[in-house]
């Protein structure tokens, strides 16, 4: 069984009776008994919601690592991509020169 704060509940009703926001005390008496145990529901899950909340900043932790991984492959993965395309270049690749064209040997024309 839950155990509540009588002296608050009622400290709280008085207030806000007093205040003129009820216009009976058995309604503000109503409402503070709702705000206590609102009050002891969000107490109750607190480490459950502080859980959830450190489970969520763990993910977006290695979510950062995945993404920062990948970028870190994407821009070797370009740098060797350049070293070939630079080094087929060097060999007269992707000019237009084929070897073929050079020997003779793609002007066959047949018997």
């Amino acid at each position: 069984m839950k155990r509540y704060n009588l002296s608050e509940i009622m400290k709280g009703a008085h207030n806000m009776y007093r205040t003129g926001k009820y216009s009976t005390f058995a309604d503000a008496l109503r409402k503070s008994w709702k705000v206590a145990k609102f009050n002891k529901e969000i107490a109750d899950r607190r480490a459950e919601t502080i859980a959830y909340h450190e489970a969520k900043k763990q993910a977006e932790i290695e979510k950062a690592v995945w993404v920062a991984q990948v970028e870190t492959g994407s821009k070797r993965k370009q740098e060797e991509i350049a070293k070939v395309e630079a080094e087929c270049q060097a060999y007269g690749y992707g000019l237009g020169n084929h070897y073929s064209a050079f020997s003779g040997w793609g002007n066959y024309c047949g018997d």
